[in-house]
Parts: C-alpha cells; structure tokens; sequence
C-alpha cells in the first residue's frame, strides 16, 4: 500500500523562516496534525509513506517577505516544489508541481494500491485532486477536513459573499474525494459527504510529547496559548481575572484581541500578555503553570465543527485542563477536563474561583489520567491506523 500525503507543513529551516518572515505569526495546530499523521503512518507495516508538501505561509510583500520559496527534497521520497511567491501565480505553479511530482510517483505504482490524502481546503489541492481523478480513476483520494466548510457556518467574521463561493467551491471539488477524515461527525453535513466513507479523527497527540513537570501548586497561574480572536472568548476570560486576586493569567499569541489585552495588563498586574512565542518557549511555560485554559465558548453553531487542536496538547501535559464543553467534543472527554458553564466574566470568575478551591492533588491524578487516555487512545500510530484501515476497506 502506498500513501502519497499532500500536505501543508514545516521542516526545521523553513520553521524558523516563518518565524522570522511571516507577518501573521506561525499556525503550529496544522502542522503538528499533519507530521503526527506521518509518523503514525511510518509505523504501520506494509504501507509506504512520502509527501508532497507546500509550505504553508502568505503571499510575498504583505504577508511573508521572501519572493522564491526554494524547492526541497528529503530522503529521496519527499519534496516541496518551489515558487515564486506571489498571489494567483503561486498557486498556479503549485498546481503544476503537485500534479508532475505526482504523475512521477504513480508512474510506477498499481493504481488500485495507492492512496493520496490531501490535508484541508487548500484550493490548489482540490484542482489537482480533480485532475488526478480523471486521469487515473482507480486511485483512492481522502480529503482530511480539519474545519467546517467556509461561509457554511455561522461566525459572523468567516461568512461573506466572498466565502460562501468559496465553500461552494470546495464543496464541488470535493465530490472527487473517495473518503474524508473529520474533526466531527457534524462536519459531514456541510461537506456533503453522503454515502462516501468518514472516519472522525478529532486529533492526533504526539505520544513523545513528555508530561510537564510534576509540582505543587504555586498562584493559581492559568496559561492560553493560542489565537486572540474575540470571537473565542479571551477578552471575557481576562475580564475574569481582573476579579480575582490569587490568580494569574499569563497569554500568548496574535489576534484582534491583542490591543484589548494589553490595555488590561496596563492596570492589573495579574494578567501577563507574553507574544508570539515559539513551542519551545510554550513548553517552558507549561511546565510554570497551575492550570492551562482555553475560553472557547460553545456559542454559535459553529462550535459542532470544533475540538479545539490544544485540548489534546494540553492533556498531553499532565497539567489540569480547563475548557468549555463544545459540541463537537466528544463524550468521552467529559471525565478528563474541568468544564466551565458561564459566559459572562463574572460568572467564569466564581467557576474559576472554585476550581481553584478544589484540592490540587486530585486535579493532577485526573490530568494524569487525561495523559493516558490520549496516549492510548489517540496517539500517531492509532489514529493512522484508524485513517489507513477507513481508506483501504479494511476496518
């Protein structure tokens, strides 16, 4: 069995490129789900891997400052086309790539015995995946959704007549997909998957990830690391704080929520905003914390389409999780996270209050216990598994 991953990820150089010359800061979640995948894949005996990967990163001037993205190939299988990085001509380039590095890979390969998975919406994707299916119709392509189809839900700042075409577009292109990965069971509906196969993969944890250090409990000292987006409820979550006494609020990360963010750290010496920090300082920071949080609210249909990607990051640590119930988590989280209720910042302050009052000791067996269900249960090499025998009929 051979699996060709279309992908959307990092090598060491160009991560630190991106640090340097993207203008909107790096998406980790992406990327750490696709090289997860890959190496649950590697695991799996009698299924050869390789890639064809396209950095993910904005258009030359105004989002990333380098014109060339230069071509790369590691370990004779894996490649990214280079380009020139402007927009419209980018994608034409990579559409051209894709479709030479791939016809190159089946060349010499049983049609019926290869797999090409394709991560997310990303539209040269979906014009080549079109292409590969009517010239060579016996090969199998999973498209790995990993949100709700654009303008198709109802976040006010994601919909406009311009997204909503393109939904339409995607949803079109996506009727050359044979099977699709989802974060949830909703997401089907807005994709139109119809009878094709699904299998619900909600995350996939890097089972070597180490648990943070074990410790007592020093302040109170909650983290969020992640995007400033007042849509997900960060400002009401640091309105919290500013109630609270005994507890800090540490934030990292980039979004409209910034400016708002740092007026508070101007008169409340509990609230810290640190930037956009890179993951080796996020884990620095993790293993300084009581508690790691994250303020997404379940309001708005929008969160059936959602598990947040730091949930199993966070569990991954072995530090106590709090976090809303989302819709689209499933139930068998439920024991493991320390839910919140209220929306308003008075009612997140008297829930965190009381959380805080709970006994710190038995806070850290449960997320002990959430270290080991990942582990178990979602790990690289079970998820892909999970991915590999939905593709090949074999579940």
């Amino acid at each position: 069995m051979k699996i060709i991953l279309w992908g959307l990820m990092f090598d060491e150089e160009s991560l630190k490129e991106a640090y340097e010359y993207s203008a909107r800061g790096v998406q980790m979640a992406p990327h750490k789900f696709q090289t997860n995948l890959l190496k649950g894949i590697e695991q799996i005996d009698n299924v050869a891997a390789s890639v064809i990967n396209v950095l993910p990163v904005g258009s030359y001037p105004v989002n990333y400052k380098k014109l060339f993205i230069k071509r790369s190939a590691w370990e004779k299988e894996n490649v990214r086309p280079g380009y020139i990085n402007l927009p419209w001509l980018k994608h034409k380039i990579q559409e051209s790539e894709i479709i030479r590095e791939t016809k190159k890979k089946l060349k010499n390969s049983a049609q019926e015995d290869t797999y090409i998975v394709i991560y997310h919406f990303y539209e040269p994707f979906l014009k080549c995946a079109e292409y590969i299916k009517k010239k060579y119709p016996e090969v199998h392509i999973c498209l790995i959704a990993t949100d709700c189809v654009p303008g198709k839900n109802d976040m006010k700042k994601y919909v406009s007549p311009k997204t909503i075409k393109k939904g339409e577009r995607i949803v079109k292109r996506a009727k050359n997909c044979d099977s699709f990965v989802l974060l949830t069971k909703y997401m089907a509906e807005p994709l139109e998957t119809g009878e094709r196969k699904t299998a619900i993969v909600e995350c996939i944890c890097d089972e070597f990830q180490d648990a943070c250090e074990a410790k007592s409990k020093s302040s109170n000292v909650c983290l969020y690391t992640g995007t400033l987006d007042r849509e997900f409820g960060i400002c009401e979550l640091a309105d919290a704080f500013t109630g609270i006494t005994d507890a800090e609020l540490w934030i990292c990360g980039r979004g409209d929520a910034v400016e708002y963010i740092s007026g508070l750290v101007q008169t409340h010496d509990n609230i810290k905003y640190l930037g956009f920090v890179d993951q080796k300082r996020v884990r620095e920071l993790q293993n300084s914390c009581d508690f790691l949080i994250n303020p997404r609210r379940p309001t708005g249909t929008y969160t059936k389409y959602s598990f947040p990607s730091k949930t199993a990051e966070y569990m991954m640590s072995a530090r106590p999780v709090i976090m809303y119930k989302l819709e689209g988590i499933p139930d068998e989280y439920d024991e493991y996270l320390n839910y919140l209720k209220g929306e308003t910042p008075e009612e997140i302050k008297n829930e965190l209050v009381q959380i805080f009052a709970a006994d710190y000791i038995s806070l850290c067996e449960k997320a002990d216990r959430a270290r080991d269900f990942v582990l178990n249960n979602k790990s690289s090499y079970m998820q892909a598994k999970k991915i590999v025998e939905m593709i090949s009929g074999k579940e």
